[in-house]
């Protein structure tokens, strides 16, 4: 009977041994278990998060915008967990994909290279490193970023053969002149200021500076005229949008059309009666539109003209009232019938309307001529960069959209902005 006893207590130790054994086992299976678990899913999420990052995957073609955070992060991670959380595959994935990004990044930092400032370019830009960037930027499959770089590289290569020319130009006149001071025409002393101009390098700039003083000097004592004054510098469309592919047109042009061109413009600024310093001016036969500044009493297009892509305006007097570089949150009174039609109103509220007589004033209508009582400047992203102009009865703009509107013109983006640069509200736009 006692042997039976301690049989049986000895029975009962050893099933809690194996009980308590078996309980640690299986806290350890499950915690291995649940970190196995944990590590696909993070994993799953890894591998996720980098294939989200390219355009097509298959064609290894990367994003526009990249979630760099989140990028940031799984470095971070493969980083500290040193290849035991992050699988081998994910860690390859992961630095194939950085490369492609840090191939971008010095493909951008090496055009921004190029830059000396915003209007000039480097010393050390040479036809060769143009050649050869232009060659390494096609290795960007995603098609916006490589269009985005390539479009800072042309205005390089338009900058840098347009200054080559413009040197060349200065150089055989300035020896002319030296050789026979008669030699320097009203033709040749506006073609040096055109070349001038062009110029793209502030070394070979101030070169030639005091070279074209000296020049204009000469000309204006012996003409009784500065041709600083009365030139008028050509400026080509190719000068500013033509492509890498297509060979640079030299700007050695004949300037009497931008002569005649201003000539004619002035006397019908003169007729219109308008008189202030400067004016912008649309003639809509030749569909040109220049920023003319007056000078002796003559309106002179200094900047030379924009071709217009196409324009809905009506002839008549108008007035700049807004240069629009981001309207999000912005409108325009468009009701005729209240006393502030045509008012801009900027990051407009329901209570700065009502406090000019606007009620009601949501709506999502897109074309500002039949938008009421407010047109919405996040309605319309053509507008979202434009020059607003108006008068008692009629709205409209300039801008660079693909979309046509009645009282609308539209230019080529870079036209755009060179105008935006050059002008300010308060002048008078005349559409003849």
């Amino acid at each position: 009977m006692m042997k039976d006893k301690k049989d049986l207590k000895s029975k009962t130790k050893s099933e809690h041994y194996l009980l308590v054994s078996a309980g640690i086992v299986g806290a350890i299976t499950a915690a291995i278990f649940f970190i196995m678990l944990s590590r696909g899913v993070v994993n799953a999420v890894v591998t996720s998060k980098i294939s989200s990052q390219y355009q097509d995957k298959e064609l290894e073609v990367l994003k526009t915008n990249l979630d760099y955070s989140t990028l940031n992060f799984i470095g971070r991670v493969i980083k500290v967990s040193d290849g035991h959380v992050i699988t081998p595959s994910n860690i390859k994935k992961y630095q194939q994909l950085e490369d492609y990004i840090q191939a971008r990044k010095n493909r951008t930092k090496d055009v921004a290279a190029l830059y000396d400032g915003k209007n000039d370019y480097r010393d050390d830009v040479t036809s060769q490193k143009i050649n050869d960037l232009d060659a390494a930027l096609l290795k960007e499959k995603n098609q916006d970023v490589y269009q985005k770089q390539r479009n800072k590289l042309d205005t390089i290569q338009i900058w840098f053969e347009q200054t080559e020319d413009a040197d060349k130009y200065l150089d055989k006149t300035w020896q002319e002149f030296n050789n026979d001071n008669s030699s320097l025409s009203f033709k040749k002393i506006s073609m040096v200021n055109t070349y001038f101009k062009l110029i793209k390098n502030k070394t070979i700039e101030n070169r030639w500076n005091e070279a074209v003083n000296k020049m204009d000097q000469y000309f204006s004592n012996h003409q009784g005229e500065s041709s600083r004054v009365e030139a008028v510098k050509q400026e080509l469309e190719a000068l500013r949008s033509a492509p890498l592919t297509e060979k640079y047109t030299p700007a050695n042009v004949d300037i009497v059309s931008s002569l005649n061109f201003s000539s004619g413009a002035s006397d019908s600024l003169t007729q219109a009666g308008i008189t202030g310093k400067t004016a912008l001016y649309y003639n809509t036969s030749t569909n040109k539109l220049a920023l003319m500044t007056k000078v002796n009493g003559k309106y002179v297009a200094e900047n030379g003209y924009i071709n217009v892509t196409s324009s809905q305006v009506g002839s008549g007097k108008y007035t700049i009232k807004k240069l629009i570089s981001s309207g999000n949150s912005d409108a325009i009174i468009t009701d005729n019938t209240n006393s502030n039609y045509g008012q801009y109103v900027t990051n407009a509220s329901d209570s700065d309307l009502e406090d000019l007589g606007i009620t009601n004033p949501d709506n999502t209508t897109a074309d500002f001529n039949s938008a009421t009582p407010v047109f919405w400047l996040k309605n319309n992203s053509d507008l979202n960069k434009s020059i607003y102009f108006t008068n008692s009865s009629t709205l409209g703009f300039i801008y660079a959209g693909s979309s046509s509107y009645n009282e609308g013109m539209q230019i080529s983006s870079s036209d755009l902005s060179n105008l935006m640069s050059q002008i300010s509200t308060g002048i008078t736009f005349y559409v003849n």
